[in-house]
Parts: C-alpha cells; sequence; structure tokens
C-alpha cells in the first residue's frame, strides 16, 4: 500500500511538473508573439504584469511594432540589450503608453532646478526632437560648440540639432499672461496687445495647459517632486531651468551635464511666435 501511495505521488508530482513547464512555456511563447493590438487589450493591471515579465527584446520589439515606436525609432542607442532598463510603461494618472525610462525630475538634477522667471536676456537655445517637445538645451561649450546627446542624455549617438536664440524677457511676459489665472478672453486680448494674432495667441494657451498634463510635469517622480527634494521651492509658472541628470540604463551610460529649459510653451510655438529666432541647425556627435 505505502508502494501504491509512493507510485501515485511521483505521478502527481510528474504531473505538476508537467503542468507548470507547459504553463511557463505557454507564457514564454505568449510574450514573444505579444502583438501591440494584443497588448492594448489587456486591461492596466494586466499590461503593467505583462510588460514587467517580459524580457529585453520582448519589450524592443512590442513597442517597435507600435503607434508608440518613437523610444525605438527616435534613438539609436536604444537596444534589445537595454530596453528592459531603457524603456518603461509610464502611467501618467491611469494612462499608460510606453516612455524612456529618463532619469526622475525631468531629467533635471535636483539641486539645479530654478525657475526661468529668474533668466533675463538672450539665451543660446537648440532642441534634439520634433516641434511638440518643451525640453530644450540652452548654452554652448566653450568652444563654440552646442552640447552633445550624451550631455543631453538623450540616447542617440549623432544628430542634427534645431538652434536658435530665445528672447527670454518677452518669453517671461508672454508666460505671466498665460497663467495670469483671468479668463481666456482677457489674456487672448493681452495677448493680442503685445502683437500677436488670434492663432498664435490660442496657441499659447494651448500649449500650457498640454505642458500641464505632461509626465514631467504631472506624472510621478516629476519636476515638482525634484523641486520638493533639493528643499526649496521654485515658481513654475515660467518653467523651469537647470542642468540635465547622468543616465546610465544597462549599456547605457550618458554624462549629462548640459543647460537644460523645460518651457511653458512647445519649440514648435516658440519658434512661429518668433520667441526663438535665428532658427538653424547644427550638427552635433
Amino acid at each position: 500500500m505505502k508502494y501504491k501511495r509512493k507510485i501515485i505521488w511521483i505521478f502527481a508530482a510528474v504531473a505538476l511538473l508537467a503542468v507548470i513547464s507547459g504553463t511557463l512555456l505557454w507564457a514564454k511563447n505568449n510574450l514573444t508573439n505579444m502583438s501591440y493590438e494584443k497588448f492594448k487589450s489587456l486591461t492596466a493591471e494586466q499590461q503593467i504584469k505583462v510588460f514587467h515579465r517580459m524580457t529585453g527584446p520582448q519589450i524592443y520589439t512590442l513597442v517597435e511594432s507600435s503607434d508608440e515606436n518613437w523610444p525605438v525609432t527616435a534613438y539609436d542607442l536604444i537596444s534589445p540589450e537595454n530596453a528592459k532598463e531603457s524603456i518603461v510603461l509610464f502611467n501618467n494618472n491611469g494612462d499608460l503608453h510606453f516612455n524612456l525610462a529618463w532619469p526622475p525630475y525631468g531629467g533635471f538634477l535636483p539641486e539645479s532646478i530654478a525657475s526661468m522667471g529668474e533668466l533675463s536676456g538672450k539665451l543660446d537655445v537648440s532642441r534634439d526632437g520634433g516641434d511638440g517637445g518643451y525640453s530644450i538645451s540652452y548654452g554652448r561649450n566653450a568652444d563654440g560648440s552646442y552640447p552633445n546627446d550624451s550631455e543631453r542624455s538623450v540616447p542617440k549617438s549623432s544628430a542634427l540639432v534645431r538652434t536658435g536664440t530665445l528672447d527670454v524677457d518677452r518669453y517671461c511676459q508672454v508666460a505671466q499672461i498665460v497663467t495670469n489665472g483671468k479668463s481666456e478672453e482677457d489674456r487672448l486680448s493681452a495677448l493680442k496687445d503685445m502683437g500677436y494674432d488670434e492663432e498664435t495667441a490660442k496657441r499659447f494657451i494651448s500649449d500650457q495647459a498640454a505642458w500641464l498634463e505632461r509626465d514631467e510635469v504631472a506624472g510621478p517622480n516629476n519636476i515638482e517632486d525634484g523641486v520638493k527634494a533639493a528643499g526649496h521651492t521654485v515658481d513654475s509658472r515660467y518653467g523651469y531651468y537647470g542642468t540635465t541628470a547622468p543616465w546610465v540604463a544597462g549599456n547605457l551610460k550618458l554624462e549629462g551635464g548640459s543647460g537644460q529649459l523645460e518651457t511653458i510653451f512647445s519649440w514648435g510655438a516658440l519658434c512661429d511666435s518668433g520667441l526663438i529666432y535665428d532658427i538653424g541647425t547644427a550638427e552635433i556627435r
């Protein structure tokens, strides 16, 4: 009888191991073949769990095949080998989307964060990215060149950046009107008095509203969290300036250290309105 029970227990254990192995194999294959459409059909909780279980190559393939593929298609230093460390499923108040695992606090060194309202005059600025972005590098190196992408903590080996000059004083005037808490009609009127047409004035207002919803402003570990971590206060109405933090993710090692602005209007709006002028391009490596 004892011998029979032992045999039964052995068969039961083997069967259990077979089920577990089959389940693990199914899960591995299921993750390997996970399409973006299937991934987005999952609940938010399921997406988070699945993404956490994925390997770097699986994450890279999922992101690459998605309509949110910019984290891999726009940056040649993001690879299947470092995707596990460099790409996140970002949760901005319930909005799940792919993003790069930038350093926290909007990529700033927290002790460097200050208000753009403290700046004045004209600034050399440049941006590696599209018109819709709000993060802008400022200043140049001692030899007159613009900071490279490692100094910007941007995962590219080289880039053709857009360049220009920012009129900080006029920018702050516009920012003060847009954030003064008055009605949209009053703000539009004040912006028109500065010489802007209605389309540009409305764009300033809509850009600032969109800025307030961005990951680096509204998400976890946002810029204001960095301000608090540094133990000081900053007037956020004008946006922020400071120094970029280094970024290490797997085999990706970016040095940081360049000047960075987080403006309340997008690069495109700043250029189209004339707040950034003398627009050109420069190649950086």
